[in-house]
């Protein structure tokens, strides 16, 4: 008896963790932290401990904002068959153990980019982003704020925010994320589109937002190419690479949504365009790992 108790104990300790990782956007806040990384990288290029120290605060600030939106959301999510069955809709989780895992998360990523050089530029930066994120962006519904995160860590790393180099990436972080959320509502059409909240499936058809977000995706796709020029210390290699997955997630946009008589995926074409954009930050910042240590 003292076996099973033991056991159900542990498979206890388990789901609790796993719904305060869910809690945390865990996917989500690492392509936030590697976004900050890419940025990092294409102004300063260098490998160090405040490059890994950059990730960690950024991922632990990623993740408070995003059980703090969880917790803002919560009356919200119950309306959608998406969303419902989230920790807190549901009611596995209670709304105060959100706010107190916020709470830390949120100033532990804080101190952790202000230790990185004693120099409150980069807290403050991150601090705007999470009131710009949890205080602007989560109440009018714009998920992700990877553009102000690639910009920020530009400027943290020295970087001017005046440069064309730094709006491109941004420029190409923006033009991803409304597609990416346009995505999901098509994806949940019928649930968002009797949703009491104002969204795009209200004023356009549905045949309508699939060409706007193909318009999208091919614009991203383009600004792409940029890369390699805007990262000026990339070889051809590299710029070949990142041209055929934008030349990839064209042709798949197009089979997914020009095509006709095709039934639509627009899950595998969200899971394309998030896994272009994290397979072309992971490249750069491979390269800079590569040549940082020739030996690796």
């Amino acid at each position: 008896m003292g076996t099973i108790r033991i056991y159900k104990k542990f498979v206890s300790a388990i789901k609790l963790i796993r719904l305060h990782l869910d809690l945390m956007k865990i996917p989500l806040s690492l392509l936030i932290s590697i976004s900050a990384v890419f940025g990092f990288i294409l102004r300063k290029d260098a490998i160090d401990a405040s490059l890994f120290m950059t990730a960690a605060g950024v991922f632990a600030l990623a993740c408070g904002g995003a059980v703090l939106n969880n917790f803002q959301d919560r009356h919200i999510d119950r309306l959608f068959l998406r969303t419902k069955d989230r920790p807190l809709p549901a009611g596995h989780l209670l709304p105060c153990r959100a706010l107190i895992l916020s709470a830390a998360l949120i100033p532990s990523g804080l101190s952790v980019l202000y230790l990185i050089d004693h120099n409150i530029k980069l807290s403050a930066l991150g601090g705007m982003a999470i009131l710009l994120y949890n205080g602007v962006y989560t109440p009018y519904k714009h998920r992700t704020f990877l553009a102000l995160v690639a910009g920020a860590f530009w400027a943290a790393a020295g970087g001017d925010m005046l440069s064309t180099r730094i709006w491109v990436i941004m420029m190409i972080f923006g033009f991803w994320q409304l597609p990416h959320f346009w995505l999901v509502l098509l994806r949940h059409w019928p649930d968002y589109r009797k949703s009491p909240l104002p969204n795009i499936l209200w004023r356009f058809s549905r045949r309508q937002v699939e060409k706007i977000v193909f318009i999208w995706i091919i614009n991203f796709a383009i600004l792409l190419f940029a890369v390699p020029v805007v990262y000026m210390r990339t070889g051809h290699s590299i710029g070949w690479i990142i041209a055929c997955a934008a030349i990839s997630l064209m042709i798949i946009a197009a089979l997914s949504i020009l095509l006709p008589g095709v039934k639509h995926d627009y899950h595998r074409l969200f899971i394309c365009l998030n896994g272009t954009i994290f397979f072309v930050m992971i490249t750069i910042i491979s390269d800079s790992v590569f040549r940082a240590w020739p030996g690796f």
